[in-house]
Formats: structure tokens, sequence, C-alpha cells
């Protein structure tokens, strides 16, 4: 597979068709989440209300469910939308945000997958473990285990991907990308990443922006996985010795409108991985 010429067609496409990305997303980071997505091309709605919801997610290209600040409502809102959106073939990206921390929010998200609703799913190690395992256990959202050990976080994308029949995209120090049968592995991204609120579901709408011009999962899960981390490293590599975290958030932005306009100047060498 020709990753970089067949990722420069997608963003292309992705800019072309200004598609639709229906994302019922936390509070915590909608505004970037909305953000992120037009510089990449794409165009955000973000309704939550149980009853409008069907009929937002069928107009849409694709659906992102997020649970970062889930309750009941949201839960009711999120099943009806993924309903529709398996009903009509439009893919679903699910952020299992601190899935390893709750067992409402691991046991929901559990349930969007053993029902088929998922698509992708874009998480860090932890959170994408626990998926994998059924089991809760740890303190707040953040990554509790990047996967150190050689191969680990790779496993865990591989079996998760092979348990619910969709791909994982463990997203941290390294990506790792899989569908069960073959995966990516990309090294791109800044430390930064780490020290700003919404990182992870940014790249989770940008996967979703890519999910919506290409049939192959896969492909849609790495190329917004790799807009991200190209975005990362042009916004550090901009920052002045006065600047830090909060200038590396509004670098990120503009990044992510010109790692999506100038393809070309991308520096790509993913690794393939097939098994």
């Amino acid at each position: 597979m020709d990753l970089k010429n067949t990722f420069g067609v997608l963003v292309d496409e992705l800019r072309k068709k200004n598609p639709v990305i229906h994302a019922i997303t936390n509070y915590v980071t909608a505004e970037s989440c909305a953000d992120v997505a037009l510089a990449a091309g794409a165009s955000p709605v973000m309704a939550d209300e149980p009853e409008e919801v069907a009929q937002i997610t069928a107009g849409a290209d694709v659906l992102v469910l997020n649970l970062g600040t889930l309750n009941y409502t949201k839960q009711i809102a999120m099943e009806r939308s993924a309903e529709v959106a398996k009903a009509k073939g439009i893919p679903v990206i699910l952020d299992p945000v601190g899935v390893m921390t709750s067992n409402i929010r691991l046991d929901f998200a559990l349930k969007l997958l053993n029902k088929g609703y998922i698509s992708i799913v874009r998480g860090n190690h932890s959170e994408c473990a626990a998926l994998l395992d059924g089991k809760t256990g740890g303190r707040g959202v953040d990554n509790l285990t990047e996967g150190t050990e050689e191969g680990e976080a790779l496993k865990t994308a591989k079996d998760a991907a092979a348990k619910f029949g969709c791909v994982f995209a463990v997203t941290g120090a390294i990506d790792n990308i899989s569908n069960g049968k073959q995966a990516v592995v990309l090294n791109n991204g800044h430390p930064l990443l780490q020290d700003i609120t919404g990182s992870g579901c940014m790249t989770t709408m940008l996967v979703a922006a890519c999910a919506a011009v290409t049939k192959d999962m896969l492909v849609a899960a790495a190329l917004g996985v790799v807009i991200m981390g190209q975005s990362a490293e042009l916004a550090a590599n901009l920052l002045e010795k006065k600047d830090g975290p909060g200038m590396f958030k509004v670098r990120l932005l503009d990044c992510v409108y010109h790692v999506t306009t100038k393809w070309n100047l991308v520096n790509l060498k993913p690794e393939e991985k097939v098994s």
C-alpha cells in the first residue's frame, strides 16, 4: 500500500467534499474539536438532544461518539444516532474517554461495540486495553500506560480490533492502528500534545473527517492520526523560546490547515505490518 500517495488523494477529497461530522462530544473540548474539523476542511455539527439526533445523523457523513462528559441523556442520544448510522452505512468513530476509570463508561462503550455500531475506536493505550479486557482500574482520564513493552500497544490494537470487528487506533508516543489483520505503526507527533486539553479528542475528529472520504477504515484512522502528528511537529517547530503549551495549541490549529492544504510537503514514513 502506497500510503503517502493514498493519503494525498484522500486529503484532497476531504477538502473538496467538506464532509459533515455529527459529533456528540464533551463540553470540555467541544470548541477545539469544532475548530480542528473546520481547519481540516470538514463541517462539524454538535447536536446531543435525543429528540433531534437521529435526523442530524441521517444528514451527516460520519458520526463521532465521545464519552468525555457522559450522562444518561447523552447515552440515549448516542444510541439513537448509532442506530441510524448503522442503518445508513455511516461510519461511527468512538472516543472511549476514561473507560478504564468508570464502570458506566466502560459498560456503555462495550454495549456500543458489541452491537456492531462502531467503525473505528480512537483511544489511548489504557482506554483500549480496558475495552479489550473488560476491566476498569485507574484514576482520571489520562493515559496510565503507554504499552511500553515492545509490541504491547500493537498487540492491544490488533487483539481489540479482531475481538470487536472494527479498527482500533491506539495513540500515544507511538501510534498503533489495526483492523485485526493489518497494522500501521506511526512515529509522528510531539510531547507537547500531552500538555494541552483535547489533543486526543481533536485527533478523533480528524479520524472522523478521513472516514467520511474512504471506505477503508484502517486508512482513515491512520490518515487522521498522521495529520495530527505532522501538525504537532510543525507547530512545535514554529514556537519561540518564550512560547509554551498555549501558543502550541494555537499553532496546532494553523498547522492542521497547512498540512491538509500542502500535503506534498509532509514528511511521512509509516511502518506497515501485516500479520
